[in-house]
């Protein structure tokens, strides 16, 4: 406990146990079973993950978000609040510009069947623009939630949906949100009602720890490479990446980039790390109005992807419903020439 909180909550006990458990019930063994938690409740959470951050945390969850309706049933955000880039916004973005290494992932919300809460969805899409609060910064790692995908006992996508329940993007400036998804539905994990007890609950709240515990493992995998840790950035570029593609083609705002494949993104780090990887992860620096060049062979038969990621400084706070103004500070394109220029 870091905050010297004194209740139990069966939300915190499962969402914990995704993370982490150890497995005493093989079903509910976490997806990082040998690491540690430290837990909070929410009401300092920008300065206690502003400390933990300076003290070497690299990952936190965050299983919570704006509710949408109030007791009675009412809507209660305004609608600015909906895709906005606020307040809150920016300052989780420059929570993590000013701590590098330090990754946020937010569970997206479970309003996918609330289609009039928002009272002015972005170009009219009642069932789109449900994000609020964090879950519309640009340098954390939102999480929608999927229904059990199909996977081939080698690693292989055959088939995912999104629960219908889990809220969708994208941002008022059409930034991608949710970044990608994570399984939620039916998760058997730890429960608070006694020391032996476990429950299955259903939400992004459950996605959310399935991805931070998976990330973590990347981490270990990274350090174990190369005897250090990656920045943020990369860990979130590699995550989005190595996605599997569900949806819509491309990303989009129900799936994000897709689901995530843990399996493929620590391939990726493994064949990188090789003297003759055909995988290359670079973390550079790019000054103000450079560019920066790569020479790269395909083998003209696997596709030949490229990507980028970079942690951005906090943006324009947002006050007019569905402004499209784009909230990124820097704007970085990646360009892959040969003869012809794809953007």
């Amino acid at each position: 406990v870091g905050d010297g909180s004194a209740v139990q909550n069966f939300h915190a006990a499962h969402v914990t146990g995704t993370v982490i458990a150890s497995g005493v019930d093989p079903l509910a063994k976490g997806m990082a079973p040998k690491a540690s938690a430290v837990g909070y409740d929410w009401i300092n959470d920008e300065a206690e993950v502003t400390t933990a951050a300076a003290n070497g945390m690299l990952i936190s969850n965050h299983s919570y978000g704006y509710a949408v309706r109030d007791d009675d049933g009412e809507p209660l955000l305004p609608a600015f609040y909906f895709g906005g880039y606020i307040n809150e916004s920016r300052i989780w973005d420059n929570i993590a510009y000013n701590a590098p290494y330090y990754l946020m992932v937010v569970a997206a919300g479970n309003d996918g069947y609330d289609d009039s809460a928002n009272t002015d969805p972005l170009d009219g899409a009642l069932a789109f623009d449900k994000l609020s609060g964090h879950a519309t910064s640009k340098n954390n790692l939102v999480v929608a939630n999927a229904n059990d995908a199909v996977i081939d006992v080698d690693g292989t996508l055959q088939s995912v949906s999104k629960n219908g329940s889990s809220s969708e993007g994208p941002t008022d400036d059409y930034r991608i949100k949710p970044d990608i998804t994570g399984n939620g539905t039916g998760l058997f994990s730890t429960y608070d009602s006694a020391d032996d007890s476990y429950n299955s609950i259903t939400g992004t709240s459950m996605a959310s720890p399935n991805v931070t515990g998976s990330l973590l493992l990347l981490q270990e995998h990274y350090h174990n490479l190369h005897g250090n840790f990656m920045l943020a950035s990369t860990l979130k570029g590699l995550a989005l990446h190595t996605a599997d593609d569900a949806g819509d083609t491309g990303p989009d705002a129900n799936f994000g980039w897709g689901l995530l494949n843990t399996k493929k993104a620590a391939e990726t780090l493994t064949i990188a790390a090789a003297t003759s990887g055909s995988t290359i992860v670079k973390e550079l620096t790019l000054n103000q109005g450079d560019t920066y060049q790569l020479i790269v062979q395909s083998n003209g038969v696997d596709p030949l992807l490229a990507s980028i990621s970079w942690t951005d400084i906090g943006g324009t706070v947002q006050t007019v419903v569905n402004d499209n103004t784009s909230r990124l500070v820097n704007d970085l394109d990646v360009r892959l020439t040969n003869d012809t220029v794809y953007t």
